[in-house]
């Protein structure tokens, strides 16, 4: 056995489930099967209760507690009838188990937590073939048929390795708040390449665009891959979902995240070490304080309008990113770093980091050179109103300074919010804006966490580091 195979045997016996957690987290799905099957025999309704997710694939992590359990109705309900009747006796029948919760993803589902045991119960149409697909959530029967056929002779063990690399290295989740790899995706890397090691020798080859051929028939692969760059023109890794090839399963999939995940590969391979398997402790406000001191860091604290999903809040804070970004850019600041976050309800803050928090009072323009009076007309003309001051340069070029309009970040931000707030649960409410100090750091992290801040205090990632060394 080779020193890799042995670190990689070290991992998965502390990854794996016991028998104690499998024999629990089973229990509670009985249970909740039971109450469900029940509920429905009573009011006279048919359908199928079936355990989903990583679970079923038997490709779950050790003090991983989520259940993902499917509600299957009758073909011949509408979609409406499955979105609202299907919810409500679900709702019903799991009210006495446990806290219950309303979610929303494209329809509501019902989150009932059993025993330490999150379980989402989501209603579905039991369907014969993926062809005939209603709503989004109808595939996940279908992906659990695939894998669960396909992931033989302990691949399993190996989409666990791989879940675990990419979560450690900050990849894993294709949700908007992460923008990586789902673990469907995960589960249809390592049945394509056959492993844990294959997928990371195949990834550290990569070069975006990447296309993942998942469908095996070449020709299919292509055809499907050219309807995908049509259908996801944004994506940088397109990888045809084998259920509807007309799915790209990587479209969420962001360029950090990806090269990320190709060079983490590429490290990996070169000095294996057990830290990339290690989580990744939050760090302490008294740390990041010494990190970030004397630098330009920003909170925008935001609030929407109304409590919103997860995916529906990440989506705008990002959006408020990006504008807050540009609209800085524009008045001359250079934006290092830039991040978002949220307690996945209604208050969400924007971190920025910049080169300067304050500008000069006046900028100096370089102009054209004497040579090119036409430009030296054009820039003439364009400064004698504003500029303070042009002359010629000791070189022979033409320059001028002129007084800013702007000169603090944190001002821009506080009394011009209404040029980068566009998103719509967002645009009416008023940022709190201030710069992060020592002074106010411990009541940051205490209101909103350390994770708030501890990519941006983060020297080098820690595996990153071992690859250095």
């Amino acid at each position: 056995m080779t020193g890799i195979e042995e670190l990689l045997g070290i991992v998965l016996r502390e990854i794996t489930p016991t028998e104690e957690e499998r024999k629990k987290i089973l229990q509670v799905f009985e249970k909740i099967r039971e109450a469900l099957e029940k509920h429905l025999r009573s009011v006279g309704v048919t359908a199928e209760v079936t355990l989903q997710g990583s679970i079923a694939h038997e490709t779950w992590l050790r003090g991983d507690r989520d259940l993902d359990v499917f509600v299957l109705y009758p073909e011949e309900w509408s979609v409406k009838d499955v979105k609202e009747r299907g919810f409500q006796l679900i709702k019903e029948a799991v009210e006495n188990l446990g806290r219950v919760e309303v979610k929303y993803a494209e329809h509501p589902y019902v989150r009932v937590v059993v025993e330490d045991v999150e379980a989402d119960i989501v209603p579905a149409f039991k369907l014969k073939s993926p062809a005939n697909i209603r709503t989004a959530v109808d595939r996940t029967p279908f992906h659990t048929q695939f894998v669960v056929e396909h992931l033989k002779n302990g691949l399993n063990n190996d989409v666990r390795l791989l879940k675990k690399f990419m979560k450690t290295v900050g990849v894993y989740g294709a949700e908007v708040k992460t923008k990586g790899f789902s673990g469907y995706a995960a589960e249809l890397l390592v049945i394509k390449y056959g492993g844990f090691l294959n997928t990371l020798k195949a990834a550290s080859e990569w070069r975006p665009p990447v296309y993942v051929n998942t469908l095996g028939d070449e020709v299919l692969f292509r055809e499907a891959v050219r309807r995908l760059v049509e259908k996801y023109p944004e994506s940088i890794i397109y990888m045809p979902d084998p259920v509807d090839p007309s799915r790209n399963v990587t479209a969420a999939v962001s360029m950090e995240k990806l090269s990320k995940f190709i060079l983490s590969a590429k490290c990996f391979l070169e000095k294996p070490t057990l830290r990339y398997f290690e989580d990744v402790g939050e760090g302490a406000s008294t740390d990041i304080a010494e990190t970030i001191d004397e630098r330009c860091v920003i909170v925008v604290e935001l609030e929407a309008s109304t409590r919103l999903p997860p995916e529906v809040i990440w989506g705008e804070l990002d959006r408020i990113r990006d504008r807050c970004v540009k609209f800085l850019v524009n008045h001359d600041f250079n934006v290092y770093y830039s991040t978002v976050w949220t307690d996945e309800s209604k208050r969400g803050v924007v971190v920025l980091e910049l080169d300067e928090c304050e500008k000069p009072a006046y900028k100096l323009y370089e102009g054209p050179p004497f040579t090119d009076l036409n430009r030296v007309i054009d820039f003439a003309r364009k400064h004698a109103g504003k500029s303070v001051k042009i002359w010629l340069s000791r070189e022979g070029k033409l320059m001028s300074i002129s007084r800013r309009s702007a000169r603090s970040s944190l001002d821009l931000l506080a009394t011009r919010y209404n040029e980068y707030l566009v998103s719509p649960h967002f645009k009416n409410s008023k940022p709190v804006v201030y710069r992060v100090t020592r002074g106010n750091i411990d009541a940051l992290t205490s209101k909103y966490g350390v994770n708030v801040l501890r990519d941006l205090a983060r020297k080098i990632e820690p595996w990153l580091l071992d690859c250095t060394s």
